[in-house]
Formats: structure tokens, C-alpha cells, sequence
């Protein structure tokens, strides 16, 4: 729906500004607080080092055995003249790493020196006495690869895109999950008033017809027509209904069933005109709704009827720990390209029309609904002759039954009613 989609699409773009925004600040705080601790470490690494040779040039010795700590290479000892009187190996030969000197009153400070063509240097300027013509002691290093590069800034600004991407992403998805049923509801209306349109006009057609003309009308027919087009509107109604139960209300606690026995008696309670034939393989026992089951067992069994020629063949059996019921008839069968559209809700073939015009399009999508809601599948699959319908539930395993138990009688006794329900208050489904 488009009003939903632009809901998507606004929570989506919402969340990706604010996570832009974030991870920008994020991502700068970072760059900042990685730099400054680099920064802070070779400082403090170089200020050892220039205190150490301080310390030595005021007792007088040279300062060659001074230790050179961590990362700092570059040492020198600069007289008030600029000159170079000692150096680090790393530094000798070079000139003045500074030409700052610090004052008597603030003898050690931090500096940034930048060459042409060079990288930077961090360093420490140490004076090392307040005397007019004290030498100063510069220790220090080549600015780190961290440093002199924007590697960080790069990869700081690869992980935030990353995050924004990721996080729209799974917004995107998140909305549209909750907002999938809210979809699912809107077009299930929009469709549905729109299939009530033609049963409501027709039944209006019929009633001011009635009106106009009462001496060309048979109220007996008027009346008649108009219960049919009522019948077909509460069927529409409680098919919708039955869908909208399936898709949004809390499922009944699952109980064991024999699904075999199930579908026997079922084919037992309805045998009409058109013979059915049930093969049963053993003992097939799912966990699951029996309402629901012998909803989808009936309607599958009056569809099968409905297209049959000759008779009708139901199995029940089990392969991959799944129960297996095949409900399969000798009619003319399902195109293969029209083996998925008719799970579409008011989708009815041709046939399904000339053989039942009063059906509502909507039985198939609520069966589907009802293997979903077991954990299962109900497909069309190949047929030598006719529609063979497969339903696929996930077997109930012995050990957590406890051993096989019989159907619980409250449920025997409800049986008449679900049947009496599914015969009068839904429509059988159509191909």
C-alpha cells in the first residue's frame, strides 16, 4: 500500500539522518581522541628522554649514554648559538630539529616542526637551565604513519557508512515486518469490498426491479434471487472473517490427532455423490488445531468432488518426518502456471466458475493459511489426471506424546458442529 510503504520509507530515512548524525560525531571524537592519545604518548615518551639529557649536560657529562625510550630517535643538543654540539645516531648530521628555544620561564615545551617535502616531527624543547646561554635539548620523533596519513579518518568514515547502511537496513526490514500485517489487512479489505460489490448490486438490481414493475415481477423469484446473492455475501463475510482469524488471532492450544482417522470419519460424516477413496499408511499423528484441520480436510474433499469425473482418492501417510495427506481427483486438472494463482484470495478459474458459481475465490488461501499456521505446506503437484493437492504437516513424535492417545472425547463431541459449520457457514473451496 502506498500509504504504508511512505511510513516505511519515512521511519527508514529518519533513522538513517539520525544515524548519519550520530556516527559523524562519533566517528570525530574518535579521529580526535585516537590522535591525542598518540600525540600524548610520544610527548610524554619524549619529554623522558630530553629530561634525561638534561639532567646529564647539568652534571657535566655527555649525554652519549642517555637511553633513547619507545619511539624516540631524534635527540640533539642545541648551544644558544644554533649549533649541534651532540646528537642521537638518528639525528646526527641533520640540522637543528628547531630553531625554537624555550623561555627561562617556561624551559620545556611541546613542538610541531614541519619540513618541505618531510614528514612532521613531535618533540620535545627542553632548556636546560634559565641561564642566557643554556643549551636546549630537542627529543622527539617522525609523526606517526596514524598521524601524517588520513588512514584513520578513512577507515573511521568507512565503518560509519557501514553502520549507517546496516542500520537503514535492518529499520527497512523492521518496519515492514510489523507493518506486513497492517498491508496484509488493507489489501484483504480493499479486495474484499470489492468483490462485495457485485452480489450487493445485484441483489439491489433485483429488489428495485421488484419495485418498478410489481406486475411483471415474481416475487417468489425476486425473493429467491435475493437470498442467493445474501448467501453468497455471508459467505464472503465468513470466509474473510475466517482468514482474518487465521492471520491475526491467538492460536488454540495444539492437541494430538490422528490424521488418518481424522480424514476417514470426515469422509464418513460427507459421503456424497461422488465416492472417495482412503488409503492410510500407519499411524500419522500431528499436533495441531482439529477445527481447523477439519476445515481444511472438508473443503479440500467438496473441491475434489466438485472437479471429479469418476471419483475422488485421499492418502494419508508420512515421508521425512512430515505427515502426508494427497487429496487427488480424475478431472481436467490445474495448469501449471495456475498452480500458485490459485492460492490468491477471489482468484477462481473457468471451471471452478461453470462448476460452482456461488463460490467466493477465497477457500484455497485460507487452506494455505491453515497449513502455515501448522508449520506446513499445501501445494499442487504433478498429476497423471486431475489436481492432486499435497498437504505437509510436521509429524508428532512418540516420545513427546508419551505414547499414542485417543482423541480426547470434548473433541469427538464438537465434531458435529465443525462440520455443521463447514457445510453451512463456508463455502467449499474452489481451484
Amino acid at each position: 500500500m502506498p500509504f504504508l510503504r511512505s511510513i516505511q520509507k519515512r521511519y527508514t530515512t529518519a533513522v538513517a539522518v539520525l544515524s548519519l548524525l550520530f556516527t559523524v560525531l562519533g566517528g570525530v571524537s574518535l579521529d580526535l581522541a585516537i590522535r591525542y592519545r598518540v600525540e600524548d604518548r610520544v610527548f610524554f615518551d619524549a619529554e623522558q628522554v630530553a629530561a634525561l639529557w638534561s639532567a646529564q649536560v647539568r652534571n657535566g657529562t655527555l649525554p652519549r649514554t642517555a637511553p633513547v625510550a619507545g619511539t624516540v630517535d631524534l635527540v640533539q643538543l642545541v648551544d644558544a648559538r644554533g649549533r649541534v654540539v651532540d646528537a642521537s645516531p638518528a639525528a646526527t648530521g641533520r640540522p637543528p630539529l628547531s630553531g625554537f628555544r624555550p623561555g627561562p620561564d617556561d624551559r620545556l615545551q611541546r613542538r610541531v616542526e614541519c619540513g618541505p617535502g618531510e614528514r612532521c616531527v613531535l618533540l620535545m624543547a627542553n632548556r636546560v637551565s634559565p641561564a642566557p646561554d643554556a643549551p636546549v635539548v630537542y627529543a622527539g620523533t617522525a609523526e606517526p604513519p596514524l598521524l601524517a596519513t588520513h588512514h584513520l579518518e578513512y577507515l573511521i568514515a568507512g565503518a560509519a557508512l557501514l553502520i549507517v547502511l546496516l542500520g537503514s537496513r535492518l529499520t527497512w526490514w523492521i518496519t515492514g515486518r510489523t507493518l506486513r500485517p497492517m498491508e496484509q489487512q488493507f489489501r484483504l479489505a480493499s479486495v474484499t469490498s470489492h468483490e462485495l460489490r457485485t452480489p450487493i448490486a445485484g441483489l439491489r438490481v433485483q429488489l428495485e426491479e421488484a419495485l418498478l414493475y410489481p406486475d411483471h415481477v415474481d416475487p417468489r423469484d425476486t425473493i429467491r434471487g435475493a437470498l442467493s446473492a445474501t448467501g453468497r455475501l455471508e459467505a464472503i463475510v465468513q470466509d474473510v472473517l475466517a482468514m482474518a482469524g487465521l492471520r491475526g488471532a491467538r492460536p488454540a492450544p495444539p492437541e494430538p490427532i490422528d490424521l488418518g482417522a481424522l480424514v476417514t470419519e470426515e469422509v464418513k460424516a460427507h459421503p456424497g455423490r461422488t465416492p472417495v477413496e482412503v488409503r492410510t499408511t500407519g499411524d500419522v499423528w500431528v499436533h495441531g488445531s482439529r477445527v481447523q484441520l477439519v476445515r481444511l480436510v472438508n473443503n479440500l474433499l467438496s473441491n475434489a468432488r466438485r472437479h471429479a469425473v469418476t471419483g475422488v482418492t485421499v492418502e494419508v501417510g508420512s515421508a521425512g518426518g512430515q505427515a502426508v495427506v494427497t487429496v487427488s481427483d480424475d478431472g481436467n486438472g490445474i495448469a501449471p502456471d495456475d498452480r500458485e494463482r490459485v492460492f490468491d484470495r477471489f482468484t477462481r478459474l473457468d471451471e471452478g466458475r461453470r462448476r460452482d458459481a456461488g463460490g467466493t475465490g477465497l477457500g484455497l488461501a485460507i487452506s494455505r493459511d491453515i497449513a502455515r499456521a501448522h508449520r506446513g505446506t499445501l501445494r499442487v503437484e504433478d498429476s497423471p489426471r486431475g489436481a492432486r493437492f499435497v498437504l505437509r504437516v510436521p509429524l508428532m513424535h512418540r516420545n513427546a506424546m508419551g505414547g499414542l492417545p485417543p482423541t480426547p472425547e470434548p473433541s469427538r463431541k464438537i465434531l458435529k458442529k465443525i462440520r455443521e459449520r463447514c457445510r453451512y457457514g463456508v463455502v467449499p473451496f474452489e481451484e
